[in-house]
């Protein structure tokens, strides 16, 4: 696997798409992920597509509600995740990176 992809990084791109990843690890879709955490859904697309950087407020509901950290959404940390949620996170990266490659 490749040392950097579209999930390395500091920009709005890369925070949303770390956010994206974790969402579909989790199983959700954008409305009830957002919902559960307390956000409205349009703020999240927003900040999932990469429009918007979350704020801190934003960025903490999403850590309360599924146990991620602040490391993990803004740098790309995994090492504060839950087990279970950092191996689903790296399943799905697995999973996109064979497919890319076999295309």
């Amino acid at each position: 696997m490749p040392d950097t992809d579209e999930y390395d990084g500091r920009s709005r791109k890369a925070v949303g798409a770390r956010l994206r990843l974790t969402r579909q690890a989790v199983g959700l879709d954008q409305n009830a992920f957002a919902e559960a955490a307390g956000l409205k859904r349009t703020r999240y697309t927003m900040i999932e597509n990469g429009t918007n950087m979350p704020s801190i407020e934003a960025a903490t509901l999403l850590c309360d509600r599924y146990h991620l950290t602040l490391d993990w959404i803004y740098f790309g940390e995994m090492s504060g995740l839950r087990t279970a949620t950092s191996d689903a996170i790296r399943k799905i990266r697995y999973l996109r990176h064979e497919l890319n490659e076999h295309d």
